[in-house]
């Protein structure tokens, strides 16, 4: 990277991380868990990457800024992702509750990361607790899909499996509550 004699290397995998999915706001314990580092060393490097303005902080986490993803650049790679499942959803559904009942969430071995938002689609994204596999939900018009957003070479059949556990604690979340709203 570019800056790397400005950035340390805590500093620079926070912003490629970042820069995967750039309307994402990751949660510091997600970051912590995905990019396996101390919180200590992750709290100093996010400290500095806000105060040089690289990221940006909210109640929701943090999110990169049009600095930052100039200072990765196009270093950051396309990480693979996997479909695993899709749903439709009843138009009768409200959205805004499934995505409160599911951020922030834990799922099995699956951390919360982040989420965000873009021309009407939510994304939710989970981290297993050994960091090494990152799930996405994708919610919107009507449709819900989970993908695998990230996995170690070699583990894509634990990545899968994960993913397809959390596919269907969602689907289940979401039909649950569907079938409650009618009191």
């Amino acid at each position: 990277m570019g800056n790397s004699a400005e950035l340390g290397e805590v500093e620079d995998r926070v912003l490629k991380l970042m820069a995967s999915d750039s309307q994402t706001r990751f949660s510091f314990q997600g970051m912590k868990r995905a990019l396996k580092v101390h919180q200590e060393r992750l709290s100093r490097g996010l400290s500095r990457l806000h105060s040089q303005g690289y990221i940006w902080k909210d109640k929701d986490g943090y999110l990169i800024t049009p600095k930052g993803k100039r200072a990765v650049g196009h270093l950051a790679s396309v990480p693979k992702r996997i479909v695993v499942g899709t749903s439709y959803i009843s138009p009768l559904v409200d959205l805004q509750h499934v995505e409160s009942q599911l951020k922030g969430r834990w799922f099995g071995g699956m951390r919360w990361l982040g989420a965000s938002s873009e021309g009407g689609y939510r994304s939710l994204k989970w981290v297993s607790e050994d960091g090494d596999i990152q799930v996405g939900l994708s919610v919107g018009h009507d449709l819900l899909e989970v993908s695998i957003e990230s996995f170690p070479p070699n583990e894509e059949a634990r990545a899968r499996e994960v993913a397809s556990r959390l596919f269907v604690k969602i689907v289940n979340a979401i039909y649950g509550r569907d079938r409650n709203q009618e009191n």
